[in-house]
């Protein structure tokens, strides 16, 4: 009290002698004392400030800073759902997991918790069955286990599975976790009874795989078939280049429809015993007529034949043994036995025709595909096959074989070649040339499809002699593509020489020359390697009909080469 009315006496003094009272500076009070700025503020008090922090439902630290005294504190909090979770925000409560109250005024410091409410998202699983009948939607919370709904049907039809694609491809796997909306779509496989299943898989046994081959490309294309007369020549003499047959098929082609002609002696073979094929059918037919079942296996045992047909799980199996021994012209005494295996699901159908210890054939046909692996001949030799062809669309086809000759159980003269045929071109690449003394390179021959008719070819081949190395790629053309050769002869110069660098084993003479025709050579180092331009003669297939029955005629015609030296 006395402090105080000092100040005013002195504040009154100040007065009376015209001084005008200065402002005290703020300062911080000590505890239990009052400052001068407390007792000169304005008449309106300064309002305090407290420490408001907000939480979440958590407990963790929203937000926390002063709020003025009197005003309402206030917090904008929303919490984002997830795929699991719906969450609404309540509002605060006073205490974690409160109950919600409306906030007050400010009026001290205070901490409010947020109130937040969750339910389980809820999602539906939506069924397409397409045409098939309607299979009701299921709408459950996040995490719920759904089982598999009973099957739709579909007349003519057979349910196999839901997948979450069209297509069939992403099969669901029950029971299903609920994660999301989804729509499953139902996958239908057409009902065929075993007996159209039966029918279709006994008409592999009736495979042309010629089929696949483009009509001018088959050595049965009429267009260009010849008279054995009409590919006899003498070049011993002067013959025009007019007067000579080119266009028939090279080796690598021959090599091609040769093999697939070989697979079709199985087929003619088959027919022999088409009596007894089909009377197992019928035996088996009217089994399943009177055992209707998803399933089926029957065996047959017959005085000339046993059969066994079996059914399960989408495989149609059927085998066919023959009791009773044939003579076939080529195979001699042959007692066969067949067994078939059809993939309804996949469509792949399955032969294996066995003639005897060394003539057997398997087989696989499916949409746009077939392949086969053969073996035929005798006990001491015999020859092996792999062939494919894949029709890559509609126009466009590729293929690959694979030969070898095996002599008392030692593979000899593997060859190879892989084609292509468009509608335009037909080439193929492989690696047999045997009227190429010593060869060891690639051959690739081009046709155009639409004639079937060689064109020429291109060989490239590597060549070793006295420690020099070299690559070469050879050209070769029909002589009556080429313009100022009017005539040529060949004599056999009865020596035969063998690799890259031999030399010509005939004597070639043009356009009614005396003297022969001298080709150029690559060298390598001053030493002659290969000739690089000459003349030769080269085996050509022609195709066509002799004592009524088609044959082929392999003729030795000249053809000219240009040969590049790719090392120099």
């Amino acid at each position: 009290m006395k402090r105080t009315l000092f100040v005013l006496a002195s504040v009154l003094l100040l007065a009376s002698c015209g001084g005008t009272p200065s402002t005290p500076k703020s300062t911080p009070s000590s505890e239990g004392d009052t400052s001068v700025e407390s007792q000169v503020s304005s008449p309106e008090e300064s309002k305090a400030s407290y420490t408001i922090t907000f939480k979440d439902e958590t407990g963790a630290v929203l937000d926390s800073r002063l709020w003025e005294e009197g005003t309402i504190p206030s917090y904008n909090y929303q919490k984002d759902d997830t795929q699991e979770w719906d969450y609404t925000f309540e509002g605060w409560s006073a205490s974690l997991g409160g109950e919600v109250i409306t906030i007050p005024a400010v009026s001290g410091e205070a901490t409010y918790f947020a109130i937040v409410s969750q339910v389980k998202q809820r999602y539906t699983l939506t069924f397409d069955s397409g045409d098939g009948s309607e299979v009701a939607s299921i709408t459950e919370d996040y995490g719920t286990s759904i089982d598999k709904p009973d099957d739709p049907s579909w007349e003519g039809h057979k349910f196999v599975a839901w997948s979450y694609d069209k297509a069939g491809e992403e099969k669901v796997t029950w029971p299903l976790t609920l994660t999301e909306s989804k729509t499953l779509y139902a996958n239908w496989n057409e009902i065929i009874d075993i007996k159209a299943y039966l029918s279709s898989l006994v008409g592999v046994l009736k495979q042309d795989p010629f089929g696949y081959i483009p009509e001018k490309m088959r050595p049965t294309n009429s267009a260009n078939h010849v008279q054995e007369s009409q590919v006899t020549y003498d070049f011993n003499s002067f013959v025009n280049v007019s007067d000579i047959k080119y266009g028939g098929y090279g080796e690598q082609w021959n090599m091609v429809i040769g093999n697939i002609a070989e697979s079709q002696r199985f087929y003619r073979a088959i027919a022999v015993g088409e009596t007894i094929l089909n009377a197992s059918i019928v035996a088996f037919n009217n089994y399943l007529d009177s055992n209707p079942s998803d399933t089926a296996t029957h065996t047959l045992k017959e005085t000339d034949y046993t059969a066994k047909l079996d059914f399960h799980n989408g495989v149609l199996t059927y085998i066919l043994q023959y009791k009773t021994g044939w003579n076939i012209p080529f195979f001699g005494e042959v007692l066969p036995q067949i067994d078939m295996v059809y993939d309804v699901a996949s469509g792949e159908r399955s032969a294996r025709i066995q003639l005897s210890e060394n003539n057997a054939m398997r087989y696989i046909v499916r949409d746009g595909y077939y392949a086969f692996a053969i073996e035929y001949g005798v006990s001491a030799v015999s020859r092996k096959a792999f062939f494919e062809i894949d029709a890559q669309d509609e126009e466009n086809i590729k293929g690959h074989i694979y030969e070898y000759v095996q002599f008392k159980d030692k593979d000899l003269v593997p060859s190879c070649a892989d084609f292509y045929i468009t509608p335009t071109w037909t080439s193929v690449v492989g690696n047999k040339a045997s009227g190429m003394p010593g060869f060891a390179g690639y051959i690739n021959e081009l046709y155009r499809t639409e004639e079937g008719k060689l064109l020429g070819y291109e060989v490239r081949e590597t060549f070793t002699k006295w420690a020099i190395t070299a690559t070469y790629h050879t050209l070769w053309f029909n002589l009556n593509n080429i313009s100022g050769i009017n005539n040529v002869k060949a004599i056999p110069t009865g020596e035969v020489s063998t690799g890259l660098g031999a030399q010509n084993p005939h004597e070639i003479y043009l356009n009614n020359s005396a003297s022969i025709f001298e080709p150029t050579y690559n060298t390598k180092l001053g030493v002659k390697t290969s000739r690089k331009y000459d003349v030769e003669m080269r085996k050509q297939s022609f195709f066509g009909y002799k004592d009524d029955a088609l044959t082929e005629f392999q003729v030795e015609i000249p053809m000219m080469f240009i040969q590049a030296d790719h090392d120099g």
